[in-house]
């Protein structure tokens, strides 16, 4: 076996566990397959949800970090291929890109699609220069909104000039190709300035105008359908693309956070930070990566450690954030060969084996995989998914089975008490229709209205946190006009306000979950009361599952950065004019003006679409319990209708165990 089929083996190995689930999860639809064929017709639909649902799954993992931590380079050796992301990237330009790995969602003839901004999103850029140029035009800093217009004018009409005729054909538009290469990818991704681009080169022609990019891979060493979300340096000019990474964040339920081993979290981006306080720590993996650019890296690890928990204690981040160390590089050298690797890298390398360097090239690349951390990160990222959106979508699957299995046999076991014919009973099909209307409507009128009460806490708690950070920022101001007057800079820290809002986010969605489990309760209720009073249909409640309620965003809108952020000249024209008071009332119109939208987002944007999810979940619920009660009504009316193969129901039961 040769050095890099190995390495490919190492894959497969640390990627044992994910592919476990899939091995579950495709037993699980076989079996589900089996049973829709010769199920009763009032669980069909059920059934092709649940199939639907194992088939769209895709965990997805975002990657994040600074510009030049190495995130690219680190994701040619997760994938196992040295060249195929760009590594040298242009803030200005780099996307998100999306790896799939062994998709069953590829489309027909794609392996590389590219997504182009559409007109308004191009247009908003310019009309307002990007979230900064929008920051200081509402801070009142006409003159720096001017520069910063200028500035993304400059760029855009860059590359209209360059595109030509063809930029409005490619507006909103997307490019797809049958194969993946490096050439492509680089027309699309990335380049460097463009003043530097020769006549005729084809490098990164497209990057500015694109969007995002999909990369479909398949390769045996890499698992079935796990998606690897490579986004923009969060320090990235004009914040052009913040908001594109966040909303790529939010539909992850894995972050890793990628620092430079020089840079660690000590003196990292505010930016960075407010991404990892924004989501949840279980969800959070830290590797510190370029550990081979470090003289000592093993002496360095603790001292590194120590530094990021010590900041992310300070932060109130739990404990439960993993971090790990490597080289993106050391990886990628052991699957080129590892004759390549710089000295420097050799001689950090060497000092993990007592000083002693190596001559045989096949115990350099086993030296440099091993200290790569790399298998380590790979087993982190698939613990996290099954522990994660994995085990979720397992018990989600096994309480639809159970709940289809459920009703399966109380509907046969009331064909069996029929098997002589029609039984009379007092009930017509419009009776039941209009009685599962009310259940339905009651269950729904009383979820909407403690909804409601909950939003209208939740922005009660919100404008609190709004009002109190206010407070302390005014007290501050004085302080340090009365200590320096009109000397330097100003600027408070908003991450006490994050993260009272957070918190106040955090607790209204767990509240929302138990109004979610209280709708089931409203339904079950009814639907028990109507069975036995209506049809003489007993069945234990305990036996049936409830559906698991949808896994709502993390409230990344919180990371995005505002202008209380950012440090500058910019406060000094606060009190530089019209005095302390001035100044004041200056600073209060800006904090407000910058943290109104953020609660107008997490309210409208965060909030109320985990009360839709939860809604339809819930409405959805009182629909399959409805055709249950329909299809009972029809054996009593009917008679024996057929029933499912007990050996497929028992297959079921023993998958979903």
């Amino acid at each position: 076996m040769s050095e890099a089929d190995d390495i490919h083996e190492r894959h497969r190995e640390s990627f044992k566990e994910l592919n476990k689930l899939w091995d579950r999860l495709d037993n699980l639809e076989e079996a589900v397959e089996k049973f829709s064929e010769t199920a009763l017709s009032f669980v069909e639909e059920p059934i092709e949800l649940v199939l639907e649902k194992i088939r769209s799954f895709e965990p997805s993992v975002s990657v994040i970090g600074q510009i030049k931590a190495g995130k690219s380079t680190l994701l040619n050796a997760l994938i196992g291929e040295t060249d195929l992301l760009p590594s040298d990237v242009n803030p200005w330009t780099s996307v998100i890109t999306a790896l799939h790995f062994n998709s069953r969602h590829r489309p027909v003839n794609t392996r590389a699609l590219f997504r182009f901004f559409d007109q308004h999103e191009w247009d908003r850029l310019v009309a307002t220069g990007g979230r900064l140029g929008e920051m200081a035009d509402r801070a009142g800093f006409e003159t720096e909104a001017d520069e910063v217009k200028a500035q993304v004018t400059e760029m855009r009409q860059s590359t209209e000039d360059r595109l030509g005729a063809e930029f409005s054909e490619l507006i909103g538009s997307s490019h797809s190709f049958p194969d993946l290469d490096k050439d492509t990818i680089d027309r699309y991704i990335c380049y460097g300035d463009p003043d530097d681009l020769e006549d005729g080169a084809t490098e990164g022609v497209y990057a500015d105008l694109t969007k995002s990019a999909d990369l479909y891979i398949d390769l045996p060493h890499l698992p079935k359908g796990l998606c690897l979300r490579d986004t923009p340096g969060v320090n990235d000019t004009f914040m052009m693309r913040e908001q594109i990474t966040l909303n790529a964040i939010s539909d992850s339920r894995v972050c890793v956070v990628v620092l430079s081993a020089h840079q660690a979290l000590s003196t990292m981006d505010l930016a960075l930070l407010r991404i990892i306080c924004s989501v949840e720590a279980r969800e959070v993996l830290i590797f510190v990566n370029r550990i081979d650019e470090l003289e000592d890296p093993e002496g360095e690890k603790e001292r590194i450690r120590s530094s990021i928990n010590k900041t992310l204690k300070r932060l109130g981040v739990g404990n439960d954030i993993e971090i790990l160390f490597g080289s993106g590089y050391w990886a990628n050298c052991a699957l080129r060969g590892g004759d390549d690797m710089a000295p420097a890298s050799r001689a950090a390398l060497a000092s993990l084996h007592d000083g002693q360097d190596t001559d045989d090239l096949e115990e350099l690349r086993r030296r440099a995989m091993a200290a790569s951390g790399l298998a380590e990160l790979v087993q982190a990222i698939a613990t996290r998914v099954v522990e994660g959106p994995g085990k979720a979508i397992i018990k989600d699957v096994d309480n639809d089975l159970k709940t289809i299995i459920e009703m399966s046999e109380t509907v046969e076991q009331v064909a069996d008490r029929n098997a002589g014919g029609p039984v009379s009973i007092d009930m017509s099909e419009m009776d039941l229709a209009m009685k599962l209307a009310d259940v339905r409507d009651e269950s729904l009128k009383d979820f909407d209205e403690k909804a409601a009460a909950l939003r209208a806490a939740l922005r009660t708690r919100l404008e609190r946190a709004q009002e109190t950070f206010l407070s302390s920022a005014i007290t501050a101001l004085q302080s340090h006009i009365e200590a320096f007057g009109e000397v330097g800079s100003w600027n408070h820290d908003p991450t006490g306000l994050r993260m009272m809002m957070k918190a106040a986010f955090t607790s209204s969605i767990a509240k929302l979950r138990r109004e979610g489990e209280s709708a089931f309760d409203v339904v079950l209720d009814g639907i028990q009361d109507l069975l036995e009073n209506d049809m003489g249909v007993f069945r234990e409640g305990s036996s049936i599952e409830f559906p698991s309620q949808p896994q709502h965003k993390s409230p990344t809108v919180l990371a995005r950065t505002l202008s209380l952020d950012l440090q500058g000249p910019w406060w000094r024209k606060y009190w530089r004019f019209g005095g302390s008071k001035a100044a004041e009332k200056r600073y209060a119109g800006v904090i407000l003006s910058e943290t109104t939208p953020l609660i107008e987002d997490l309210i409208n944007d965060f909030f109320d679409p985990a009360v839709t999810r939860t809604r339809d979940v819930v409405e959805d619920f009182a629909m399959k319990q409805g055709n249950f009660c329909k299809a009972i009504l029809e054996r009593f009316l009917e008679g024996d209708g057929g029933e499912s193969s007990q050996a497929e129901v028992d297959e079921l039961r023993r998958l979903s165990a």
